[in-house]
């Protein structure tokens, strides 16, 4: 917990308090930013509100003001604990690190502006002298002390306070143009101008000083509002980059880059580029990432470079390396710094993010890989190894009883082996189509075919499988022509009359009806079967959904429906599912566009 009192602090103090915030940030706790004028009454409070039971605090540095006003805030948390637990670390411990020397840079055109505030005070004073009890000139002096502290800092509201008790002893109290004071009334007026003009200095400079830390504060929430803005529409790595890169680039003059690390472990730009490096800019850049700090410009690791890197970094793992280059000619400032660290920690946690939702999509194609290959393997080991352990037991047959066999039953020997390398064949070319969907290489060459060509070759390859079945077939002569891989459409459409003879019962109904209307032409299947629920209807698209099912699906792979779903797709159409024949069964329907008919004159096939 950090107490702002509104009191200048010096640029070391404010690294050192970054410093401890961002270690117990990294150590798990929580860091909280209070501003108040009370340190010790503002943290038991604060204490009480969270519930606390022990406070530890470091003991302040022995100065002469705590001699002389009061003890520290620790003896003060000490005195009002009330209950508390208070745990004072000793300050001897602190010693062992070296303690930087604040400097203070002294700003002479504020002095310059208390000379110059004093002076028109008393020439304003002198001007109203005459009308203006001696009790009021002093408001003239105390309005000057309280514009520059307004204006400046303490520093320079003191010396105008100083200036302003001396002009006004010397010009206004007797004896006049003498700095020696006859009346004793005098010198306690002068006394309180001075206390009550040093008062009013003190307060007003630190009121200009928490309002310059609140317009930093505000100035900051914007940003991190903007870029938390940006980067909650980034979905990937590199888009968090991108925006990190285009909203830090060329703010207040930076230029920005972020490195990464690729397979082999070499820093190479992700965002920024091209830019060179000298190699003490990517030495830094190295020492950054793994020692998880500042380094290069700026800094007190190879400073003699270009560019300030900032590792960032979540539960102390770099996912990448903020480089900043300042203006030309000016270094890279402390307010500038704290702005960018505030601005990294949200890009740091993107790029968390990022990784995350790219590490759960790769478990889950993972998942998804394993689960299609059991499937794939259990569709091997059933569905292609019957129609070779068939065909090896009619060649078996063949082979040792030979003539001693009649000639029907060679015949229908051969006949089955040639309907299971039929099937075989239909299992094979269905994982290669699947296959080049997959990978994009299916190139559709188009022609214009007739719609009852295609149903009439389809219907000729499958006549084993339909001739159990009663087939129904209406397909009107006037079609109108489809623009389409003629070759596909059809494996498409044997798909589809194959699955619906699976699923038929012996003598059961098929329909194949083939109709044009709103521009697209319906080829739908109806059979008779045990029908698709609802909740399944699009499921049985999937890649060895049947196989996946196990002996819920009955025979085949379930590479047939996705297939012909990605065939059609090829095309601009799709594939619609519905009730069967009388509501009984299934009705599978290809939905293809029809395209701007060919001339009748023209040649066409």
């Amino acid at each position: 917990v950090h107490v702002d009192n509104g009191r200048l602090r010096g640029e070391t103090g404010r690294q050192r308090l970054q410093a401890a915030q961002q270690l117990a940030e990294r150590l798990g706790g929580d860091v909280v930013v209070l501003r108040a004028a009370e340190v010790a009454r503002t943290l038991i409070e604060h204490a009480r509100e969270r519930r606390a039971s022990v406070v530890l605090v470091g003991q302040s540095r022995d100065r002469w003001r705590r001699r002389l006003f009061g003890a520290g805030v620790a003896a003060r948390l000490l005195r009002a604990s009330q209950g508390l637990e208070v745990n004072v670390l000793d300050r001897d411990v602190l010693r062992s690190a070296p303690k930087p020397t604040a400097r203070y840079a002294w700003v002479w055109r504020h002095y310059l502006l208390a000379l110059a505030a004093t002076a028109l005070a008393a020439g304003l004073a002198w001007a109203v002298a005459s009308v203006l009890a001696l009790p009021n000139i002093s408001l003239v002096f105390l309005a000057a002390v309280l514009l520059v502290a307004v204006r400046t800092s303490l520093g320079p509201a003191l010396a105008c306070a100083l200036l302003s008790f001396l002009a006004y002893d010397f010009l206004f109290i007797p004896p006049n143009f003498s700095l020696s004071i006859q009346r004793e009334e005098d010198v306690l007026t002068l006394v309180f101008f001075l206390l009550m003009a040093a008062l009013t200095g003190n307060l007003a400079a630190r009121q200009r000083s928490q309002l310059q830390a609140l317009r930093e504060t505000q100035a900051q929430t914007i940003q991190l509002l903007d870029l938390s803005r940006r980067l909650t529409g980034a979905t990937d790595r590199q888009a968090v980059l991108e925006v990190a890169h285009q909203h830090l680039d060329g703010r207040l003059g930076w230029q920005v880059c972020i490195l990464q690390r690729d397979e082999h472990g070499q820093l190479h730009i992700a965002s920024g580029g091209p830019i060179a490096f000298t190699d003490n800019e990517c030495a830094a850049a190295q020492w950054a990432w793994q020692h998880d700090q500042a380094a290069g410009r700026s800094s007190d690791t190879l400073p003699e470079g270009r560019w300030w890197w900032w590792p960032l970094t979540v539960d102390s793992q770099p996912l990448a390396l903020m480089g900043v280059s300042e203006r030309p000619g000016q270094a890279l400032s402390g307010p500038d710094r704290r702005l960018l660290r505030g601005l990294a920690q949200p890009v740091a946690q993107a790029l968390a993010r990022a990784q995350l939702s790219e590490q759960l999509e790769a478990a889950r194609l993972h998942g998804e890989t394993e689960q299609l290959r059991s499937a794939l393997l259990a569709s091997v080991s059933h569905d292609l190894r019957t129609p070779l352990t068939s065909m090896r037991g009619s060649i078996d047959s063949l082979l040792a009883l030979g003539e001693a066999l009649a000639e029907s039953d060679r015949r229908e020997l051969l006949e089955g082996t040639r309907d299971e390398a039929e099937r075989l064949d239909r299992y094979i070319q269905n994982l290669l189509d699947m296959t080049r969907l997959g990978h994009g290489s299916l190139k559709l060459a188009r022609d214009w075919v007739a719609p009852a060509d295609i149903v009439g070759s389809a219907l000729h390859r499958l006549r084993a499988v339909l001739a159990p079945l009663n087939l129904e077939t209406q397909v009107p002569a006037n079609l109108p022509l489809l623009f389409v891989h003629a070759a596909l459409i059809e494996q498409a459409l044997v798909n589809v009359l194959e699955n619906a003879a699976r699923f038929s019962p012996a003598q059961g109904r098929l329909r194949v009806e083939v109709t044009a209307r709103d521009q697209q032409l319906h080829i739908a299947v109806s059979d008779e079967g045990p029908g698709i629920a609802l909740a399944d209807r699009d499921k049985v698209f999937d890649m060895f959904y049947t196989a996946a099912r196990g002996d819920r699906g009955g025979q085949g792979t379930g590479l047939g429906l996705a297939i012909c779903q990605g065939m059609i797709g090829a095309h601009g159409g799709q594939v619609r599912v519905g009730e069967g024949i009388d509501g009984v069964g299934t009705c599978m329907t290809l939905c293809l566009p029809l395209p701007t008919q060919p001339d009748t004159g023209s040649d066409v096939p």
